[in-house]
């Protein structure tokens, strides 16, 4: 009888003694996911994959890559775009992509990391199916008429010099978005004239075909 006694003593003296703590996890994570790897490789040319693999430092998700992911020029089939292990995405080309052409991949907001959401913000890659890459640039910003102020996420578009009709019929021959201080930076460009437009896109199909889309045009005073 002594021994359970002092057997359920020590039991009430280790349960008193207990407490609920909460359990720290370190320093939050801050830091985007990182390219670290590609197959074929970042700006490599003669490019003929039917395939890219493009792989990361830390563990990622996709997140609505249908809509924030622009290939310039664009693609007359949609990519598939999926993830090929917990630190890969791989994008599946369902054509042949044009000649001697520099085609940037503008993955934009749709790679995350997995456990804190961290956007990988720029991310791009560009590949060449010719013997070079383009090198031509157009930057500037897009700010709205009336009030001035930055206008992010629209669609900058290039055209063919002269095609005034391809904005609300065609596809432009190159594209980017514009960032949250409405800049943008158009890389990778053949040397040669262009129109260019910015586009509030609300149907995703790169054309000025809806009432309540917004266009912009670049001001020449």
């Amino acid at each position: 009888m002594l021994r359970i006694g002092a057997l359920l003593g020590i039991a009430i003296l280790l349960s008193a003694c207990a407490s609920v703590q909460s359990i720290s996890g370190g320093e939050q994570d801050t830091k985007a996911p990182v390219l670290v790897n590609a197959h074929p490789t970042h700006r490599s040319t003669s490019f003929d994959a039917r395939a890219i693999l493009l792989e990361f430092n830390e563990r990622i998700q996709l997140d609505r890559v249908r809509e924030r992911m622009l290939i310039s020029p664009p693609l007359d089939t949609a990519p598939d775009v999926h993830l090929a292990g917990p630190r890969s995405v791989e994008i599946r080309l369902n054509g042949p992509l044009a000649p001697n052409t520099t085609y940037t991949f503008n993955l934009g907001e749709s790679v995350k990391d997995l456990t804190e959401g961290n956007i990988a913000s720029g991310l791009s890659y560009v590949v060449s199916t010719g013997g070079a890459l383009d090198s031509a640039v157009v930057m500037g910003s897009v700010t709205n008429a009336l009030s001035g102020a930055a206008e992010k996420a629209m669609i900058v578009a290039l055209y063919a010099d002269g095609d005034t009709g391809a904005f609300r019929t065609g596809r432009p021959a190159y594209m980017t978005r514009s960032d949250a201080s409405g800049r943008f930076t158009i890389a990778n460009l053949p040397h040669g004239r262009f129109s260019i437009l910015a586009l509030r896109d609300m149907n995703a199909n790169y054309r000025y075909d809806l009432p309540n889309e917004e266009i912009a045009f670049l001001n020449e005073a």
